[in-house]
This record gives C-alpha cells, sequence and structure tokens, in this order.
C-alpha cells in the first residue's frame, strides 16, 4: 500500500511538472514572437516537451557523498563521465524540489533502469524529475553553463535539433499527447 501511495505521489508530482513546462510554452506562443520557419522548436520548452522523459527517484549508493550546491550542471556531468561504468547518463531539465514544492532548472544522472542518482541533492524521494538524458557525451556541460538552460548552447539546438544519437533512451516517456 505504501508503494502505491509512492507512486501516485510522484505520478502527481511529475504531471505538476509538466503542467509547469507546457504553460511556458504556450505563454511562448501566445506572445507571438516569431523565429525562422525552419527552426526545430520554438523555446527551450517546447523542445523540453518533445523530448524529456520522466525519471523515478532513487535512494544513492551507501557513502556517496553529495557535490557542491549550485553546481549541478558540472556535478552531473562529471558524475556521469567518472561512472560511466556503470552506465550513467546526464540529463537536465526541471526538477521539483521536495522542501518547498519550487520547480527548479536542474540536472542529474539516469541510471540504465531510469531511476535518478542526483550527484547534487540528497536522494529524497518526494523529488520529481522531468527532463532530457543525453548520451552524447561532447554535449555533457563540464563548464557548469547547462544544455537546455545555457543559451549559447540551447541556440543551436533550438534552431537544428539535436545530433542525431544524442538521447539516452532512458526514463519513462512524459505521454502520448505532449505537443512539439
Amino acid at each position: 500500500m505504501t508503494s502505491l501511495i509512492a507512486h501516485a505521489a510522484l505520478v502527481a508530482a511529475e504531471g505538476s511538472l509538466i503542467t509547469h513546462i507546457r504553460r511556458h510554452a504556450e505563454l511562448i506562443s501566445q506572445a507571438g514572437n516569431r523565429i525562422p520557419d525552419d527552426w526545430k522548436y520554438e523555446s527551450s520548452f517546447h523542445m523540453l516537451l518533445a523530448l524529456s522523459r520522466r525519471f523515478t527517484p532513487a535512494p544513492h549508493p551507501k557513502g556517496m557523498i553529495g557535490m557542491p550546491e549550485g553546481a549541478c550542471y558540472s556535478n552531473s556531468a562529471q558524475y556521469a563521465r567518472d561512472h560511466q561504468d556503470q552506465g550513467l547518463a546526464y540529463a537536465e531539465g526541471f526538477a521539483l524540489t521536495a522542501e518547498d514544492g519550487c520547480y527548479v532548472p536542474h540536472a542529474w544522472t539516469v541510471r540504465p533502469d531510469g531511476t535518478v542518482l542526483d550527484p547534487t541533492w540528497d536522494d529524497d524521494p518526494r523529488r520529481a524529475y522531468i527532463g532530457i538524458p543525453v548520451a552524447d557525451t561532447s554535449l555533457w556541460p563540464f563548464d557548469g553553463r547547462g544544455i537546455v538552460h545555457d543559451f549559447h548552447r540551447n541556440l543551436p539546438l533550438l534552431r537544428d535539433g539535436l545530433p542525431e544519437n544524442a538521447l539516452a533512451d532512458l526514463g519513462r516517456p512524459l505521454s502520448t499527447d505532449a505537443p512539439q
């Protein structure tokens, strides 16, 4: 019964994150800003809706020491690189904090089973993670600036999309009705 309640809470938290991302995409679309017709995505929110997956929080390995707060992008890229032998991939998008229910741009690592290993935050099971799992290590942001939330990295992705084979097939789909 406890597992069923935890699953329902996770699905609700994920739904809240998806709604947050979708609202921002809709506001951008309604603002009437024109992008060139040949661009792949109207905004980073549109890209997130098209490419993101759901990830399940999971306990940290015994003895794992958290990395510096405020450096989630480089923490996650570094941790994924250091643990590639375990099949970890870098992921970036939004997370829902457990403490105060805020939607935060964030990065984490993903295990092959689609569970989160967050090297920056603790492993509170009340968190939710929605984001893009990136398999291409050349895209991982070791400088701390992110992929989705950094203008200079994001702009070519909005225009051209992600390179072929850049996405990792990890996590669970958002839904079949997520607008592009």
